[in-house]
């Protein structure tokens, strides 16, 4: 694919939803802190249907009035892949950042994008190599290890990236997520063609299936992905967030969209997906097994691993259009996790 030649470097989506003012705040103030010497840029903050629009906040009218060519958009279809579709679609830039409205970038991000895509033009996508994750209202000390790791912190000491159809550990996620836009129109292009349906996250569903298509579409146009220390946020967790059955569901959410993400970029990969089937009892009987000793004596983090265990298998079924057995949607049920 032959990137076109544009006049604005970078186009900054912020996609929000009810937001949390606290933090959306912090983000907009960060964005317009950001370092802009030799680099043109648009910021999109994409309302989708908020209770309150964001328009009436006093803060988000002073933002406009502040930060370079920044304007508002409206996303009236419910879920983050909606506001995204709109922000993609009247970005004007030859790249597009997102941030989400819980980021908050290092001032000289645009700074590193610029010198990344200058070093390394074979790189359609970046990531930060740096996440740091903050519980601005606290959170339970038996389980911030693993909400640190829930919630993307990473801390990686050099830049790396690969070419290779199925995920790496290199590859960037979505906090701070920036990809050249053509690509991106073409993600759009696969959805409104019917190609790309995972939802994304809405409502109580926590799937970042989005973020994921993304980044492996720009793999399978011939582009590598990546992340660099150089780039640095913050991602900001207010304490609703931070429930044992908030994280559940995220995990859950996490994991069975994996395999969707796949096949709808690479269909190659079904003859491996239908290897990987559990078959129906199988898959019933290992899961009550581990159910029950959750159970037993139960824990988050063994209810994490349960949860974990069906993900994984359940995202095969789901990639593959099968129902679940009966006993695993009952147990995915109880556990309230869908």
């Amino acid at each position: 694919m032959v990137l076109e030649n544009r006049d604005i470097d970078y186009s900054i989506v912020i996609c929000t939803y009810n937001p949390d003012e606290r933090l959306l705040q912090r983000c907009l103030r960060a964005v317009a802190q950001l370092n802009r010497h030799n680099i043109s840029t648009e910021v999109l903050l994409v309302d989708n249907n908020s209770t309150v629009p964001v328009a009436s906040l006093p803060f988000v009218q002073a933002h406009l009035r502040q930060i370079p060519g920044m304007r508002l958009l409206h996303a009236p279809e419910q879920g983050l892949k909606y506001a995204r579709i709109a922000g993609i679609e009247a970005a004007a830039g030859r790249h597009i950042v997102f941030f989400d409205d819980d980021n908050e970038p290092d001032s000289d991000y645009l700074q590193g994008l610029q010198q990344l895509h200058t070093l390394y033009p074979n790189v359609g996508a970046w990531g930060p190599g740096h996440v740091w994750v903050e519980f601005i209202d606290g959170i339970a000390a038996d389980i911030e290890r693993y909400a640190r790791v829930a919630f993307q912190e990473r801390h990686e000491g050099e830049t790396a990236y690969a070419r290779l159809p199925g995920w790496q550990p290199c590859y960037p996620f979505g906090t701070g997520l920036c990809i050249h836009t053509l690509l991106l129109k073409a993600y759009v292009a696969g959805i409104r063609e019917g190609q790309l349906t995972l939802p994304g996250r809405k409502g109580r569903l926590l799937s970042s299936g989005d973020d994921t298509q993304m980044v492996l579409l720009c793999i399978s146009k011939g582009y590598a992905a990546g992340i660099a220390p150089l780039l640095k946020i913050k991602h900001m967790i207010p304490g609703k967030r931070c429930s044992y059955q908030y994280l559940h569901r995220l995990a859950y959410g996490t994991g069975v969209c994996y395999d969707t993400c796949l096949l709808q970029v690479f269909p190659e990969h079904r003859q491996q997906l239908e290897q990987r089937l559990l078959p129906a009892a199988k898959f019933s009987r290992q899961a009550l097994k581990q159910f029950l000793r959750s159970r037993w004596r139960a824990s988050f983090f063994k209810t994490a691993a349960l949860i974990n265990y069906i993900s994984v298998h359940a995202g095969v079924y789901m990639a593959l259009d099968k129902p679940l057995p009966e006993p695993v949607n009952k147990i995915l049920k109880y556990l309230k996790v869908t």
